[in-house]
């Protein structure tokens, strides 16, 4: 199951910030509910997966979150994602606070809280997904104007931040189209050869 940016906490409580790359269990978070859930959730769908047997183990899961959402927070979420939207089409940080007249350190706990990290770092992340789907394309022009047409300072930016979020260099991926437009899975066959085991995020 994947949440949004910025739609984790109403069904959890906890902000966000002090669940990022983290593995928590789910009594800590919900109790005894939560043990009762992944009680129910470890027996499974039944036999090889029966249809029937997935149904009820979604329909689990949708109730229990349903049960315990705080539905209260529409504006908050609201915001996110006006902040998410004007990071994603490029803005700066400053430009994206100033445009929604709020003040950019209380914009950045706000945002930490909801979504788990700050702003810049997710400014970061939009920036390289938007780059990873442009590098995969069949048709992607050279790296260079990758770099150039998504606002890197040059080539070699471009790979930096390759390397910091992916493990690799763009290179490996240049028009090689992959089963998922912004995620890059273990068993990948690349274009200029596997990166070195444990390079790549589990």
């Amino acid at each position: 199951m994947v949440f949004r940016p910025g739609g984790l906490r109403p069904f959890f409580g906890a902000p966000a910030g002090t669940l990022a790359d983290l593995s928590v269990p789910l009594s800590e978070l919900w109790s005894r509910d939560g043990n009762r859930l992944a009680s129910r959730l470890a027996d499974g769908p039944g036999p090889a997966g029966a249809p029937a047997g997935v149904v009820l183990l979604l329909d689990r899961i949708e109730r229990a979150l349903v049960a315990r959402a705080d539905l209260t927070s529409g504006g908050t979420a609201q915001l996110v994602g006006d902040v998410q939207r004007g990071l994603r089409q490029g803005h700066s940080v400053a430009t994206v606070a100033a445009r929604l007249a709020v003040d950019r350190r209380t914009l950045g706990t706000l945002f930490r809280r909801e979504v788990g990290f700050g702003l810049k770092r997710y400014a970061r992340l939009a920036r390289f997904e938007q780059a990873l789907r442009a590098v995969r394309a069949e048709d992607a022009p050279s790296l260079g104007l990758v770099a150039a047409q998504l606002g890197f300072a040059d080539q070699p930016h471009l790979t930096r931040e390759f390397r910091y979020f992916a493990g690799f260099a763009p290179g490996c991926l240049h028009r090689v189209p992959g089963p998922t437009p912004w995620h890059v899975v273990h068993d990948e066959t690349f274009k200029t050869g596997r990166p070195k085991p444990g390079t790549l995020p589990s």
